[in-house]
């Protein structure tokens, strides 16, 4: 056999080798985990606590994509504005739309840190809270 054929041979068996002992060794993929989960995990909640804040999360989802909708679309107009007055105007929209979305959003944590421990939740709103104030409303807000 051909120096270089045997080298070659070697090069693929080893390839395989190693292939084979990093797909055995590694760690198994992260599994996604819910919020609901998250928070019954983090807050230690019971099964009662949790489907209350699986309910508060389906009803709020709708209004919080609705809000995100209306801040992309307010952002557009401030972007398309093709003179002061336009452009001042679509930024107080945005501005009071932002408001809106804030508000609502602290009373949906509220409601959440509500049913859960007093001491739960003090944390919880002390975790999340933070997070709503760097929100860019691409999406829904949460644990993204």
């Amino acid at each position: 056999m051909a120096p270089a054929l045997r080298l070659l041979l070697v090069v693929v068996i080893a390839g395989g080798a190693a292939f084979g002992l990093t797909r055995y060794f590694s760690a198994p993929p992260p599994t996604s985990i819910n919020e609901v989960e998250w928070l019954t995990q983090e807050f230690n909640l019971d099964a009662e606590q949790s489907e209350q804040i699986a309910a508060l999360h389906t009803a709020y989802q709708p209004i919080c994509a609705d809000h995100c909708t209306a801040i992309l679309s307010a952002q557009d107009r401030i972007e398309e504005a093709d003179n002061e007055s336009a452009r001042a105007a679509a930024e107080a929209a945005l501005d009071q739309l932002e408001q809106t979305c804030h508000k609502s959003t602290q009373a949906h944590l509220r409601a959440v840190a509500a049913v859960m421990d007093p001491a739960q939740g003090k944390r919880y709103l002390a975790l999340i809270s933070p997070r709503l104030s760097d929100h860019e409303h691409a999406e829904p807000f949460g644990l993204k």
